[in-house]
């Protein structure tokens, strides 16, 4: 993508430049409207070429996340004519709080580098450019193509990472996120027996609220007649259940009564 502008006032590393929120924060759009102008229009290509009808990546996007999202777009001066930039692609990433899985059912919760968008402009692809973007990341990163998490990847992306980093045989997640058998090496699975009990603790409490709960599939005239002199069953909900959680945030506290 052609930039007529001189992006070196703007990126002062060449040919990457790494954006987190704190600096397109200082590239306010009001005074350097071309960095925002650059991310939609890339964010917009990306999310066509993927066949998506909403961008992933916008300026808004990333200065709104709570993720730690970091974009780093590689760019170069046209040497054709002076004063006009190339924009060649983009990677967005970013740290997200994941519950994943091994190929041996084993839960794991983790907050990895996760691979959140990557484009590279369809007029300059199969030239490098994309092994060049994703190692400079993983450099600043300091982290491994191992060791990420990529969301909802597409077909030539697992290729891409098959061809250059030999990861193989893809772990899809049930949040559509994928992991490689190696990235569990070097983490721990949750603790097995707490998270059961967890979920049992949950389970009773969700049965102690159903016993509790008054039965309107056999009522009779007398159960009506008694039920309009009668109080309501009483239900008592944790604070951690989602029954609890919505009393709590709805009315600002446990018992109404």
């Amino acid at each position: 993508m052609n930039v007529t502008e001189d992006l070196s006032q703007f990126f002062t590393d060449e040919p990457i430049q790494r954006l987190d929120s704190s600096v397109l924060r200082r590239l306010n759009p009001r005074k350097y409207w071309t960095v925002k102008k650059i991310i939609d229009q890339m964010g917009s290509l990306s999310a066509k070429a993927q066949g998506l009808r909403k961008s992933l990546t916008t300026y808004e996007k990333i200065i709104d996340s709570d993720e730690r999202q970091i974009l780093y777009i590689l760019w170069k001066k046209d040497v054709e004519y002076s004063g006009r930039n190339i924009i060649i692609g983009l990677l967005k990433i970013g740290y997200k709080n994941l519950y994943l899985t091994d190929e041996k059912n084993q839960t794991y919760q983790t907050t990895p580098l996760c691979i959140l968008d990557f484009y590279i402009h369809d007029s300059l692809q199969r030239r490098g450019y994309g092994h060049t973007l994703f190692d400079y990341m993983l450099q600043c990163e300091k982290s491994s193509a191992s060791e990420v998490a990529i969301d909802k990847p597409s077909d030539s992306l697992i290729q891409f990472m098959g061809k250059h980093y030999d990861l193989k045989d893809p772990i899809w997640q049930t949040i559509n996120f994928v992991v490689y058998a190696s990235f569990f090496e070097h983490i721990e699975p949750c603790n097995q027996d707490l998270h059961k009990k967890q979920q049992q603790n949950l389970s009773s409490k969700v049965q102690y609220v159903e016993r509790n709960y008054p039965s309107r599939g056999r009522d009779n005239v007398g159960d009506i007649m008694r039920s309009a002199t009668e109080l309501p069953t009483r239900i008592y909900s944790a604070p951690d259940t989602p029954l609890g959680r919505k009393v709590a945030r709805d009315l600002g506290h446990q018992m109404i009564w």
